[in-house]
């Protein structure tokens, strides 16, 4: 498993609120919900933060288990087998992960506020011959395979507080043998096809692969400097976070 990968802040007045991170067989993506700024979060630490921590502890949960060493102790979060994990094996990780974070302020922070900190999250774990994919909320994750590329656009929810929100995310499992290979997308790196429509999940696929991630989020800011007034594509920020990760199998890169 090979990944590249690219972020960019959407704009200089906040932190990047996007997270990408990977390990030897499984990768992560997940885009913070923002908010105008001077919001009132009821946190004290932030959406970078949030998802910097649900990150870090969903890939170490995706990871769990794998290879020779057993599976550690009980998580801090729910039982997985309350969670289907044989049908859907990534949905019990991101519940505990959930589980975790909320676990680690939830005595300084309002959980319940209308506004806390809150992500999507994409997340994809080799497991043997088999590629395992979830996806929630409105993040793209895309499939590059023997139908052509196909898009797997998330759930309803976000992850926040609530560790049983993560039944609300799409997942599968699919062959590597059927992969070329996977991209994630947070929506502001996804623009140039689903909102501006330069191009399609396809074209989208192949600047990826033939220019880089970097390229990609190139011509997306290129395309969103010509409407600093958002008139001709209305959107709530003139530019947003972009994070871009291809995920290629056996060379397939």
């Amino acid at each position: 498993m090979q990944v590249v990968w690219a972020t960019d802040q959407g704009s200089p007045q906040r932190r990047n609120e996007d997270f990408v991170a990977t390990a030897p067989g499984a990768a992560v993506v997940l885009d913070g919900r923002g908010f105008p700024l001077g919001t009132d979060l009821g946190c004290e630490h932030g959406i970078a933060w949030y998802s910097r921590s649900l990150g870090t502890r969903l890939l170490a949960r995706i990871l769990d288990g794998l290879g020779d060493a057993p599976q550690a102790g009980a998580p801090v979060g729910p039982p997985e087998g309350a969670h289907r994990p044989g049908n859907r094996p990534l949905v019990a990780r991101l519940a505990g992960a959930i589980a975790d974070v909320a676990a680690s302020h939830r005595a300084t922070c309002d959980l319940a506020h209308p506004y806390t900190p809150s992500a999507t999250v994409m997340a994809v774990r080799v497991r043997g011959d088999v590629l395992d994919y979830l996806v929630l909320a409105d993040s793209t994750l895309l499939l590059d395979g023997p139908r052509g590329v196909e898009a797997v656009i998330g759930g309803r929810g976000f992850a926040a507080g609530d560790p049983s929100v993560a039944e609300q995310a799409i997942t599968g499992t699919v062959p590597l043998a059927d992969l070329r290979g996977v991209m994630l997308l947070t929506d502001g790196a996804s623009r140039l096809a689903d909102m501006f429509h330069h191009t399609d999940w396809a074209g989208l696929t192949r600047i990826v692969r033939e220019e880089g991630p970097e390229a990609l989020i190139a011509r997306t800011r290129k395309v969103e400097a010509t409407d600093p007034q958002v008139v001709r594509w209305p959107r709530t920020k003139p530019s947003d976070d972009a994070t871009v990760a291809l995920v290629g199998f056996s060379g397939g890169m």
